[in-house]
């Protein structure tokens, strides 16, 4: 079974109605594009130490993303 489908099938319970494949994609999209940029902001963004300290290298090297 796809994963795609079971999230498929979990939101059309929520919402108690089946979804049309194109706002079924746009919610799919949607949830990969925010866990992307979650993901991104907790590594070069966020000041959590452990974090931080572990990618400080990484940050200066990108001189895209402020460190100090």
């Amino acid at each position: 079974m796809r994963k795609g489908f079971v999230m498929e099938r979990t939101v059309a319970s929520w919402l108690g109605l089946a979804l049309p494949e194109q706002l079924s994609f746009f919610i799919n999209s949607g949830l990969f594009l925010f866990a992307s940029w979650s993901t991104l902001y907790v590594l070069l963004v966020a000041g959590h130490p452990p974090i931080h300290d572990t990618l400080h290298n990484f940050r200066h090297a990108l001189a895209v993303v402020p460190c100090h």
